[in-house]
């Protein structure tokens, strides 16, 4: 009985000690995991890698520049910024929060998502009625923070990417359509019109 109960305790201390001593071959030895994430490491994804596709169209939606860049690089296995994406980026900056810049910005924008690999679209904005004004009301946690001036012309383009409008005063990451439409306004007895169009 004494030699039984020893046994089962030697067996158990031995298998104890087993476990912390690494054998090759097994999965759970750090010697036969060690290969692993280096190989990961040192063989990043190869150009034209479905994930990245996937990673920078979330980048995209989420409306992260740097990501979106990032991952462009990791693409084309590139290490600069090429002028286009550099323009993509600058597109939403506060200077070209302004009546008259919404056009060229809205190509820009446009041409960076293509070359993106995306089919965006513009949207055009015009007025029904006699009013030239149109504005748009940037909000913050639900709070009117100022009135912009859109247009001067009845006559706004942003680009419509995703289900969503995306110009200089929503960011990359763009408003809903309904949204996008709530911030416009106009002189009363104006009706502000939205078309999706291919071209300009």
């Amino acid at each position: 009985m004494r030699t039984s109960t020893f046994v089962s305790a030697g067996t158990v201390l031995l298998l104890g000690l087993l476990c912390l001593v690494p054998f090759e071959g097994l999965a759970s030895s750090p010697a036969a995991m060690a290969p692993l994430p280096s190989l990961v490491l040192n063989t990043p994804p190869l150009p034209g890698d479905e994930s990245i596709r996937a990673r920078l169209k979330a980048c995209l939606l989420m409306g992260d520049l740097h990501c979106v860049v990032d991952q462009y690089l990791l693409l084309k296995d590139i290490g600069r910024v090429p002028g286009w994406l550099v323009a993509f980026q600058n597109a939403f900056a506060v200077a070209n929060q302004k009546a008259g810049e919404c056009e060229k910005v809205a190509k820009t924008i446009h041409e960076g998502l293509t070359r993106l690999g995306q089919r965006p679209e513009f949207l055009r904005i015009t007025i029904d009625g006699q009013a030239k004004v149109m504005g748009f009301d940037e909000i913050a946690q639900g709070v009117l923070i100022r009135t912009h001036q859109l247009s001067t012309r009845a006559y706004h383009v942003a680009v419509w990417f995703e289900g969503r409008v995306i110009d200089a005063y929503t960011g990359p990451a763009g408003l809903s359509l309904r949204e996008y439409m709530a911030r416009l306004n106009t002189s009363p007895g104006s009706k502000i019109v939205e078309e999706v169009v291919q071209t300009l």
